[in-house]
């Protein structure tokens, strides 16, 4: 499936624009509805009994919200960090049914591995060379019966430098385990202090699961080097902790240089209310206002209601009376779909925001 539409990494051609929009407009015309590409029915209902009630998402390039749970179904819209969302029912294969509150209610399919929950106990995560700590992100993937939950656990680094060091790890967790606080860059204080201590500048360090065993991953040659929690020590070995939590845990060999410890984790500033969103901003096309109460359709089935008014661009020709916008209200969410064209009117941004290590992004394709 392509992610985006032609004005980003890939490309969609006019006839299959003009297929997808001709299909949504049949519906907005009041001749029936197209056969949908996969079960569009987005479920409304509650988490399965011992489930999360409530995930959080992550940040990411790609679409995470879907109009189905098959795999081919197609992606509608993005979100950002830190944005809460209802559970509505349960993991199908990898995608599970959730409604996003705020000034954009979405109801959609949302990617699993871009919603996770928080742990309230710390300690190692059983199949796995990683360490949680309370309030530590984990992705729930499923659970059989009311049995431990199979979760992926990615270790955080705030160094951009070891981005895609480390993938996800499958394990399992107990629910006692799950149901924290987001404690965001916060130390969580029941963890053993350790020492902190520099790898060798400069050269690539293997992280062992145990004294001479096997290598679970192979830390970067960095300068300035990596800080590392040790934990213990014995025969060259030290036991490390690696990471913001959760934590990669392992073993390194050879000597480390005791450092005092890193600065801070500086997150981003708040942007102003009601500014131009940064998605909508990197997008082309005619900007537009759409009224507050609007709801947005996508291949027949309503996907989200403005609760303020929003911003959007327009992506193609107005037909029967709809136009196929990609709208959002804030950095939150952006979705694509179709609104009715006497909801929406043409507007100048007050500003055009730019963050300027990021790559334009696109609407996704239908």
């Amino acid at each position: 499936m392509r992610e985006t539409i032609g004005r980003g990494s890939a490309s969609v051609t006019s006839k299959e624009l003009v297929l997808w929009l001709s299909a949504a407009l049949v519906v907005a015309s009041g001749c029936g509805r197209p056969p949908p590409p996969t079960g569009l029915d987005i479920p409304r209902g509650q988490a399965p009994s011992g489930f999360p009630a409530i995930l959080v998402t992550t940040a990411g390039p790609a679409p995470a919200l879907f109009a189905g749970a098959d795999a081919t179904a197609p992606a509608f819209g993005y979100v950002d960090a830190g944005v809460r969302a209802r559970v509505d029912g349960p993991i199908q294969g990898q995608r599970i049914p959730v409604t996003i509150g705020g000034d954009l209610v979405v109801h959609a399919w949302a990617a699993v591995d871009r919603l996770v929950t928080f742990t309230s106990r710390r300690g190692r995560v059983a199949g796995t060379p990683t360490f949680v700590s309370v309030g530590d992100p984990v992705s729930l993937v499923g659970r059989d019966g009311d049995g431990p939950f199979r979760v992926i656990v990615r270790p955080r680094f705030s160094r951009p430098d070891l981005a895609g060091v480390a993938v996800g790890y499958t394990g399992t967790l107990d629910a006692a385990w799950l149901g924290g606080e987001d404690r965001g860059h916060a130390i969580d204080p029941g963890l053993n202090e350790g020492r902190v201590a520099r790898l060798p500048a400069g050269q690539e360090v293997p992280l062992y699961d145990r004294p001479d065993g096997s290598v679970i991953v192979r830390l970067p040659a960095l300068d300035p080097p990596l800080e590392v929690t040790v934990l213990r020590e014995r025969d060259g070995w030290s036991g490390v902790r690696v990471g913001d939590g959760p934590f990669l845990v392992g073993f390194v060999r050879g000597p480390l240089e005791a450092t005092s410890g890193g600065g801070a984790v500086v997150g981003a500033g708040a942007r102003e209310p009601g500014a131009l969103p940064l998605r909508i901003a990197r997008e082309t096309g005619p900007l537009l206002r759409v009224a507050a109460g609007t709801r947005v359709t996508f291949y027949g089935e309503e996907v989200a209601r403005l609760r303020t008014d929003g911003w959007a661009r327009e992506l193609s020709a107005r037909q029967a009376g709809m136009v196929d916008v990609f709208v959002a209200v804030d950095d939150a969410v952006a979705i694509r779909g179709l609104v009715p064209a006497s909801s929406v009117r043409p507007a100048e941004p007050r500003a055009q925001p730019t963050r300027g290590d990021e790559p334009a992004q696109a609407a996704p394709t239908p």
